[in-house]
C-alpha cells in the first residue's frame, strides 16, 4: 500500500468545485480546502507507485481548473 498527500493549486474561485470532484474519487480518503500557497490537500491510498502515477496523471491533473500539483509520498 502506498499513501501520499497531494497538494493542489487551482484557478481562483474553483476551490469548492474541485473539492467536490475530488471527493468522488475512491482512492482519495481525505480532502481539505486550505489557505496559503496551496488551495487543496488530499490524502490518497493506492496499491503501488504505478497506481499513484495513474491516479495523479489520469484522474486528478486532467481536471480543468487544477493548475499545478505536488505529490508527497508517505514514508511511514
Amino acid at each position: 500500500m502506498v499513501g501520499a498527500f497531494l497538494l493542489m493549486g487551482v484557478n481562483p474561485g474553483t476551490e469548492r468545485k474541485i473539492y467536490s470532484e475530488l471527493k468522488k474519487i475512491k482512492e482519495i480518503s481525505l480532502v481539505h480546502e486550505v489557505y496559503g500557497e496551496w488551495d487543496l490537500i488530499a490524502k490518497v491510498d493506492v496499491q503501488n507507485v504505478e497506481d499513484l502515477d495513474s491516479l495523479v496523471s489520469d484522474k486528478i491533473r486532467v481536471l480543468k481548473d487544477i493548475k499545478f500539483t505536488s505529490t508527497i509520498i508517505i514514508a511511514r
